[in-house]
């Protein structure tokens, strides 16, 4: 997670801007943002497939190391989204169930607020601003990339649940602080958009790390 410099950003991006581009057609088109419960889910599902993909794929070796000085590893990018994601559940703990019943049809389309929209804008790569990780955020104590897995994919898992306890309640109705900067404000429903987004942008870059570490060898 980032600090915000102006009322823009909400969570971390990529550390460099080498690290911010686009590897691929498909990350040159942002993924169209969720509108119910269901979808939202199959966006986290998937999130976990990849990173559970980029390592098999990659191993624990490419996965480790930095493809850069200054840059993260595969490894840390995951780590760095374990520890971002890990801000939110206490915080979607104690809100949701402040959350009084829906009244719109089980399966209509979630209203997503402003700053859900800027928010989940800027995250979703290709990077379209820039700044630095605040450091309690920051990938420190890594460890090896398949117990840093392990942890994400058991975070998706919790998340998949905390969205479960969401249906049949107003969750674009009440509104939360984020836990980067308690100004900036934004219904329960847009935080979810905004952590599927900073999650593909963070497994995006460590698509990357591992990618210009193969082109170097």
């Amino acid at each position: 997670m980032t600090q915000i410099p102006k009322p823009a950003t909400d969570a971390s991006v990529a550390r460099r801007p080498e690290e911010a581009q686009p590897h691929s057609e498909t990350n040159r088109k942002s993924i169209e943002r969720a509108g119910t419960l269901d979808e939202l889910e199959a966006r986290f599902v998937a999130i976990g497939a990849r990173a559970q993909a980029l390592v098999d794929s990659a191993g624990s070796e490419l996965c480790n190391a930095r493809p850069a000085a200054g840059s993260w590893s595969a490894a840390e990018c995951l780590q760095h989204l374990n520890i971002s994601t890990d801000s939110y559940f206490p915080i979607w703990q104690q809100i949701i169930a402040s959350a009084g019943p829906r009244k719109a049809e089980l399966n209509a389309p979630y209203r997503t607020d402003f700053w859900g929209r800027l928010l989940s804008w800027i995250l979703e790569p290709p990077a379209r601003i820039r700044s630095r990780t605040l450091l309690p955020f920051e990938p420190v104590e890594c460890g090896t990339v398949e117990s840093v897995l392990s942890g994400f994919l058991d975070r998706q898992q919790r998340i998949v649940a905390t969205l479960h306890r969401c249906r049949g309640r107003a969750i674009d109705q009440v509104r939360m602080a984020s836990p980067v900067d308690r100004r900036i404000r934004y219904s329960i429903w847009s935080s979810f958009l905004i952590v599927a987004a900073h999650q593909r942008r963070h497994l995006s870059q460590a698509e990357q790390a591992v990618q210009k570490l193969r082109s170097a060898n």
